[in-house]
């Protein structure tokens, strides 16, 4: 029982870690206080280590000895390559939520793509990275593969985190996701595929010939 509820607290204190390393209240580079972050979330060091040690198998954290743990910082090229796999999985992802979600879950990935549209008009990077990040979390989901879900989650914070701005105009996004959401709801399989392949290789592009890496980056 008591081993239970360490692993559940566990769970959660990784899930709240992720989702501020998402939400940039944990920025790349930052150095990761263990007393420091033990105190702010009311936890013991126990589930803390454990929460840190799976965050840096996902690669969102890395330990340097003599040095502690931090928020990992990556290269331009890093990033580069990270949309490289995300142009193979994601499309797959596509695919399998064309194939296999639900009437209801179709409706959801709709209710998002509004919310999304709503969370442009405040013009907030932050807020509208995150909504395109549940969008594409919502979508790998519906995929059942819960394999992809989890690297593609790991992914997508990755470039959230280490990318400063936007890759793209939002109104762009927005029209991208709605052909993505359309092609899942008539379930075909091929175009969502295509659909999310062409979604992600432009904001690759963008990448590609652009210098918007957070300053925090290795060399």
């Amino acid at each position: 029982m008591y081993k239970v509820e360490y692993e559940d607290l566990a769970q959660r204190v990784h899930k709240l870690l992720k989702q501020m390393i998402l939400q940039g209240v944990l920025k790349c580079g930052q150095r990761l206080a263990q007393d420091e972050l033990a105190e702010r979330l009311g936890v013991s060091r126990t589930p803390l280590l454990s929460a840190l040690s799976k965050l840096e198998r996902e690669m969102l954290v890395e330990t340097i000895p003599r040095r502690g743990s931090f928020v990992r910082s990556y290269t331009h090229q890093e990033l580069i390559n990270i949309y490289d796999i995300r142009l193979r999985l994601e499309p797959l992802g596509a695919r399998g939520a064309a194939e296999q979600a639900t009437d209801g879950e179709i409706e959801e990935l709709k209710q998002i793509t509004d919310r999304y549209q709503q969370v442009i008009a405040t013009g907030d990077p932050g807020q509208i990275k995150e909504h395109d990040y549940d969008f594409h979390m919502l979508l790998m989901r519906m995929s059942r593969n819960t394999f992809l879900h989890s690297i593609i989650s790991s992914n997508n914070i990755i470039l959230i985190a280490n990318i400063q701005g936007l890759l793209k105009d939002p109104a762009e996004s927005l029209a991208q996701h709605r052909s993505i959401v359309a092609a899942v709801g008539s379930r075909d399989a091929d175009f969502s595929e295509e659909q999310m392949y062409h979604h992600l290789f432009t904001s690759r592009a963008t990448l590609l010939h652009s210098a918007v890496v957070n300053g925090a980056a290795r060399t």
